[in-house]
């Protein structure tokens, strides 16, 4: 038998990782010494983990691949699972295709024009979506970078391996203060299951509520620099009679480097509603 550190570089997997799925009854030792805690695996426990690694592989959540080991699935329903799986996969790929088109024709037009069009507010609705998140007051964009860094890194032992979750980003401050931005980073996770957050536990999974009316508009370039596209919506508000209706949201359509912040392509977005009747001159 093995004691988990050499097991684990034998079976090129991190001891984090072979706890992690101790403790979710999907990967368990041979042996645990009861005094020191100690967990001991035989070599022939090998096939079994790499079994788990190749349905992570897959795509397969890891109560997916617990049900698929527990049941014995015979080949024929394996390869249904895995056909599902694929158009799950094709419709990701097509999703994200035309996501690189959008970017490719707003950089397009930045290129030609220098600026984007007048015209490039667009009202749709939102869907409801999960989101893996960390929530914080930052005193400048430079410390809000770095939170972006820390949701990164926080949330490597959830997220599927290889998975590129859409990232987001919520202004929750009523009034723009830039010495103390009240914000929120999230990946983007609607299948991601409740029991995968006992690695994260610094991390909330929560439901961010779909919004009717929203006004998108794109930005390319540093968030000091959103006025520029921010000034935009106001004109549609102002137009409209409308006005803001909720916390403004960023949309990544690329996920960005924080050291080349400058090359972001963002997707930005303000719930807006009908403008509340107010007495003249009277402002908050």
């Amino acid at each position: 038998m093995f004691r988990i550190g050499d097991f684990s570089r034998i079976a090129r997997v991190s001891a984090r990782l072979l706890r992690f799925y101790d403790e979710l009854g999907l990967f368990v030792p041979v042996h645990a010494d009861e005094q020191t805690g100690y967990r001991f695996y035989a070599i022939e426990q090998l096939a079994e983990l790499n079994r788990i690694l190749v349905l992570k592989e897959l795509g397969f959540n890891l109560d997916q691949v617990r049900d698929i080991l527990r049941s014995k699935v015979d080949p024929a329903e394996l390869r249904n699972m895995l056909v599902l799986r694929r158009n799950d996969v094709e419709q990701t790929l097509a999703l994200e295709a035309r996501r690189l088109q959008q970017i490719e024709t707003r950089i397009a037009q930045l290129e030609s024009d220098g600026a984007l069009s007048e015209d490039d507010v667009i009202i749709r609705a939102e869907p409801e979506h999960e989101i893996l998140s960390i929530r914080r007051t930052v005193s400048s964009f430079v410390a809000a970078r770095g939170l972006i860094l820390e949701l990164r890194e926080l949330a490597r032992p959830v997220l599927p391996r290889g998975s590129a979750p859409a990232l987001l980003g919520i202004a929750h401050s009523q009034q723009f203060e830039q010495d103390e931005i009240d914000v929120e980073f999230g990946f983007i996770v609607d299948d991601l299951s409740m029991s995968a957050l006992s690695h994260a536990p610094s991390l909330a999974l929560r439901t961010l509520e779909r919004v009717e009316r929203m006004a998108v508009c794109v930005r390319v370039g540093l968030p000091e620099d959103a006025h520029l596209v921010t000034a935009k919506v106001g004109r549609y508000l102002a137009a409209s009679g409308e006005s803001l209706a909720g916390p403004g949201r960023e949309m990544f359509l690329k996920l960005p480097n924080p050291e080349r912040m400058h090359e972001s392509v963002v997707e930005m977005q303000f719930a807006i509603g009908l403008r509340a009747a107010s007495a003249p001159g009277v402002s908050a």
